[in-house]
């Protein structure tokens, strides 16, 4: 039995060294490498507790996972709901008909306290669609996660100023620099940013499918863009137009905003807050800017709605608006 050298996997736990006994325990042997034989007890094993044998809430996020309404959502919203259902873990094991409303919004308070209201939203969201479906599904008579977003900071994330723009362009390391001006000139989500491969760029225009919508877009580069992707075409290394420091593909969107983040923190004149999604916004605020319909800036952005890129652009409508209504006012009076 005394091996040379290192044990492997299968000397270090052989199958046949495994004894199962629900009233003796575990009994795992194997053999080091200078021949000692090693015998270790463990409790006694049961086996993965299958949470759809009770009804509790581990049971109904099993459920939820699989039913049709989960599996149709986009990859990246089921990427979101996995992330905060996650935050339920120490619950998972409560009866679902005995959950209270007072745990839901404590869990959802020490999130806030922890990580910024923001991230309490979206677990507000995840915990109500979750319980909407158990509601619709019979698990449940009615929810305990209504208005979980009450008492939470609303508010959007604010879009870049020209002058931020400016400022990062000249004080970012060249991998978040690229980020940025990818982001500015496509207005696309940082999960499509950082997806993006070289083969989607024809030298005059970018097509992606969203993650979130599924929307199918075709983007004419406008010229800045196209000086840009073909410098750093030049120089790529990986299929992926936007890569790290170390010239690997972003493993996820939060490395990325994370490592941004850090960044412009240390760029004076830069506002805290500033984010991708602010440099969504600014995309779309250039282009109502430039005379865009609403209908015309969502074929850059992919909204499938307009109510967002109202949203987005409200300020430009205001400040025509206001200009406009000066002008009448200034020729009303000239006219007295």
């Amino acid at each position: 039995m005394g091996a040379q050298g290192p044990p492997t996997h299968a000397q270090r736990v052989p199958p046949m060294s495994r004894k199962y006994s629900r009233k003796a325990g575990r009994v795992v042997r194997y053999t080091r490498a200078d021949g000692t034989a090693v015998e270790k007890h463990y409790p006694p094993y049961r086996g993965k507790q299958r949470a759809q044998d009770r009804d509790t809430i581990g049971a109904l996020i099993e459920a939820f996972e699989r039913s049709p309404e989960y599996q149709r959502l986009a990859r990246t919203t089921r990427r979101g709901y996995d992330t905060y259902l996650r935050d339920l873990t120490g619950l998972e094991r409560v009866a679902v008909k005995a959950i209270t409303r007072r745990e839901l919004m404590e869990a959802r308070d020490a999130i806030a306290q922890a990580r910024g209201d923001g991230a309490a939203a979206g677990f507000s969201r995840a915990v109500s669609t979750l319980f909407g479906w158990a509601v619709d599904r019979g698990w449940i008579d009615h929810t305990p996660a209504g208005r979980m977003r009450k008492g939470l900071a609303s508010g959007h994330l604010p879009a870049w100023s020209e002058g931020d723009v400016r400022a990062a362009l000249g004080g970012l390391p060249e991998h978040l620099r690229r980020a940025v001006v990818l982001a500015l000139y496509t207005g696309q989500r940082r999960g499509d940013l950082i997806t993006m491969p070289w083969s989607a760029y024809d030298g005059s225009t970018i097509r992606l499918v969203q993650g979130k919508t599924s929307q199918a877009l075709v983007i004419p580069a406008p010229a800045e863009l196209r000086a840009e992707l073909d410098a750093w075409r030049q120089q790529a290394g990986s299929t992926m137009i936007l890569v790290n420091k170390f010239g690997r593909p972003w493993l996820n969107g939060s490395n990325l905003s994370k490592q941004l983040g850090g960044a412009l923190a240390a760029i004076p004149g830069i506002p805290a807050g500033r984010n991708i999604h602010g440099l969504r916004k600014l995309a779309a605020t250039r282009l109502a800017e430039a005379g865009c319909t609403p209908h015309e800036i969502a074929s850059i952005t992919g909204h499938r709605t307009l109510a967002m890129v109202a949203l987005y652009t409200r300020s430009v409508d205001q400040e025509r608006a206001a200009e406009a209504a000066v002008v009448k006012l200034s020729e009303h009076r000239h006219k007295r």
